[in-house]
């Protein structure tokens, strides 16, 4: 089967948009017999939705299109009449502007217009069911973007022609763009490696053919090639190419991939992955690096070569960390490093297996574009038939591996460690082996940060004063949104979704490995949260984009989260 285009049931740019509604405003009903979703407009007017599957974590799906019912009867709409009718009554519910509305309104269906067309231009998804995903391959098979989301597919300012080149919805390769800089214009830092001989083996295994531009006084520097193009707009760059600090080199080497959070690259022949600053807005952030966020890699790369990380290391011999342990950028006439122009190496732990079925887990839990199993059912269906079992003694298989695997290294880390590592399913990597779990890679330790018990631990590498050392209330409100409610209930939904067992009872059982955990570890204040706590602290992405927040600036994130009924609570079916 060929996604064919848009059919007539079928939207998942509309499902985020609508899912990241609900779940922040509960404004909405079931109807008597629960196979429509009723949304109230104004008294005179509601909205209505087909229901193909009802989620307890609002994992909802929908059959489209909608309608709107008043006095005049029932219509049907079309998303771009649903979003104005939703951004109206909000408007009339907090008093926003017709400026501020007007903009969000054309961020949410520019989103909605990008996901129909990335659907359009892969058109062999399908196939993606078919066989174990390599690496590359998983990262580009995210087509619909954040579940919960608005505009999980918004880019601003990339064109059509920028983001089917650079995004990896569209599977796109391309070779980074290099300029040979004077190195006192360079800052940085490498591990084992010192920064000139780490950029030296990055041109070597990626540009060999600018080499004749090296030199002790000036060394070759990658970009991404939009960042370049931006950059070379900017005065403080321009100021150097005209003192001939900088020389522009072109395109030139390997073909790179963009995955899922497109501004981290990979090459299979390389050592190094690679994460620019971009300067585009994806979902809620601008995506540039700051200094604060490299250093946060380099710290975590350093507590690696202490005892006591090997000590967690033998406890879980198959977790492991794509380690961040480089970043260079580029300083301006005054000596500032510019963090537009800030790139972090990350070791690439699939330098030697890159056709290993290692896949990131947003891909493999998203609602399949074409409304069939998603790729992770796809996942359990084959390892059903391998296994000769039934698809729900295969999805209890699966999930129980993936407690093992992902969740109990990752709450060990923290409860036994005081290392915090904020894993969304955009940055949990499952190694798996004929579809089965067998080990966890977690990436971008920009997301890593440490609890107080960690103390002695960062004395041991001088980081008695780092930044990132966590409060509880820092910790219960981000380690469980990213690590269960982003990341372990999708993955209860989509088996759920595919009929192998109902949400509730798969998520029982990530309780029950959670409750089993908990009498293993010494510090057991998330645990008890997570399993005691009537309520949870979630991130709202709807209206944090509704409000233009951007996410990685703003002052006090917790104005973004709200309170969320406990998903391993009140189980029964």
């Amino acid at each position: 089967m060929n996604l064919s285009g848009k059919t007539l049931d079928q939207d998942v740019g509309a499902q985020c948009f609508l899912n990241a509604l609900i779940r922040e405003t509960n404004d909405g009903y079931l109807s008597d017999d629960r196979s429509v979703l009723v949304i109230p407009v104004d008294e005179q007017q509601t909205i209505h939705l087909a229901i193909a599957y009802w989620s307890p974590t609002q994992h909802h799906r929908f059959i489209f299109p909608a309608r709107l019912l008043n006095a005049a009867g029932s219509q049907i709409i079309d998303f771009a009449a649903l979003v104005d009718l939703i951004v109206a009554k909000l408007q009339r519910q907090q008093g926003l502007s017709d400026a501020h509305c007007a903009a969000f309104r054309q961020r949410v269906l520019a989103s909605h217009h990008h996901t129909w067309q990335a659907i359009n231009a892969r058109r062999d998804w399908p196939a993606l069911r078919e066989k174990a995903l390599t690496f590359g391959a998983a990262e580009q098979a995210l087509l619909v973007g954040h579940a919960f989301h608005p505009a999980p597919k918004s880019h601003e300012p990339f064109s059509q022609q920028e983001a089917q080149r650079y995004l990896p919805d569209f599977a796109p390769r391309f070779p980074l763009r290099w300029f040979a800089v004077d190195s006192a214009l360079l800052a940085g830092d490498s591990l084992r490696l010192n920064l000139q001989q780490r950029l030296t083996r990055f041109a070597v295994q990626n540009a060999p053919q600018l080499l004749d531009a090296l030199s002790d006084r000036q060394w070759l520097f990658p970009l991404h090639p939009w960042q370049a193009n931006h950059l070379s707009e900017q005065d403080w760059c321009q100021q150097l190419v005209d003192k001939g600090l900088v020389k522009d080199c072109g395109e030139a080497g390997a073909a790179w991939l963009p995955t899922t959070s497109s501004r981290s690259l990979y090459c299979a022949t390389s050592q190094d992955m690679i994460k620019f600053s971009l300067s585009v807005r994806l979902t809620n952030s601008l995506r540039t690096l700051s200094l604060k966020e490299v250093q946060r890699g380099m710290r975590l790369a350093r507590l690696a070569q202490t005892p006591r990380w090997q000590t967690l290391q033998a406890r879980f011999p198959t977790f492991r960390v794509m380690q961040e342990d480089g970043w260079a950028g580029l300083r301006d006439l005054q000596g500032n490093i510019r963090a537009e122009s800030l790139f972090a190496l990350r070791e690439n732990l699939l330098f030697d297996q890159p056709d290993s079925q290692t896949n990131v887990l947003v891909s493999l839990t998203q609602s399949a574009p074409d409304g069939g199993d998603s790729l992770l059912a796809a996942t359990v269906k084959r390892l059903s038939a391998r296994l000769n079992i039934s698809p729900r003694q295969a999805a209890h298989a699966w999930l129980d591996a993936y407690c093992q695997q992902v969740l109990k290294p990752l709450f060990s880390a923290e409860a036994d460690y005081g290392l915090v590592l904020l894993a969304h399913q955009q940055n949990i990597l499952v190694e798996m082996h004929q579809d089965l779990p067998i080990g966890l890679i977690y990436r971008d330790c920009q997301g890593s940060a440490f609890m107080p018990h960690a103390a002695g631990w960062l004395d041991e590498t001088g980081e008695a004063q780092a930044e990132n050392v966590f409060s509880r209330e820092q910790l219960l409100r981000y380690f469980p949104y990213y690590l269960l409610v982003n990341s372990t209930f999708a993955v209860t939904a989509a088996l759920g979704a595919a009929g192998m067992d109902s949400e509730r009872r798969l998520m029982a059982r990530v309780r029950d490995a959670l409750t089993a955990l908990r009498r293993e570890v010494t510090h057991t204040t998330c645990l008890d949260y997570v399993l005691d706590s009537p309520l949870w602290n979630v991130k709202g992405n709807f209206f944090c984009y509704l409000h233009d927040h951007n996410e990685n600036t703003i002052v006090d994130p917790k104005v973004i989260y709200f309170d969320f009924s406990n998903p391993l609570q009140n189980l029964e079916e």
